[in-house]
């Protein structure tokens, strides 16, 4: 058995997922929903976020190429996202989206904001959709692929007590403390969101343009 390729694994895939970093992001998004909707939401995001992970994990690589979609183009993609959403926590704006009638029920349940922005884009980002698939395509036996489908599992599992524990960070923080917390995390987050958008500008020059 090769543990410190599991090991490594699930340090890359934890560090990338980075909830220690993004626990006041999640937390500032449910701050005005009661205790349990806040426990059913994460428990959803984590899920999906899981799921999503894995899929592209496993099967990444085969469905950019039948999609013919490049992995400078997804970066760029959700570069954007995550930056239309750190706009909104610097600036104290709440997210407004349409809906249909249909939709309007299960956006009251919060159940849509568990998969996006929590899942995906934040838990389950361009960074470490593209770890997975580069893991994945690394591991040279089917133990190391098992591996690195533990090491997702695993991840999330982590990164689950972590955003359980938000209560009692903010708990201490207080209200003020909080919202300083929150314009800091949008600041970072929109740093994060011009990482990702420029480097897949760049990854886009040099597939297209160097020699």
């Amino acid at each position: 058995m090769d543990l410190n390729f599991l090991f490594y694994s699930i340090f890359t895939l934890f560090v990338i997922i980075n909830p220690i970093g993004t626990v006041s992001i999640i937390r500032s998004l449910l701050d005005d929903y009661p205790k349990v909707a806040r426990v059913r939401i994460i428990h959803r995001a984590i899920i999906v976020a899981t799921s999503s992970l894995l899929i592209f994990t496993v099967f990444g690589n085969a469905i950019f190429s039948f999609l013919n979609i490049e992995l400078y183009s997804f970066k760029i993609a959700g570069g954007i996202l995550l930056g239309i959403i750190s706009l909104h926590m610097i600036f104290g704006q709440k997210q407004k989206t349409k809906h249909t009638p249909e939709e309007e029920s299960e956006w009251e349940t919060m159940e849509d904001l568990a998969i996006t922005p929590l899942a995906i884009p934040l838990m389950t980002g361009p960074g470490a959709i593209i770890t997975g698939i580069l893991l994945y395509s690394s591991a040279v036996t089917g133990e190391h692929k098992i591996y690195v489908i533990l090491s997702v599992i695993i991840a999330f599992m982590l990164s689950y007590f972590i955003f359980r524990s938000s209560e009692k960070i903010f708990s201490f923080f207080g209200t003020t403390g909080t919202k300083v917390i929150t314009r800091m995390m949008g600041l970072i987050l929109l740093a994060i969101a011009v990482q990702y958008v420029t480097g897949g500008m760049v990854d886009f020059y040099f597939s297209v343009f160097a020699v």
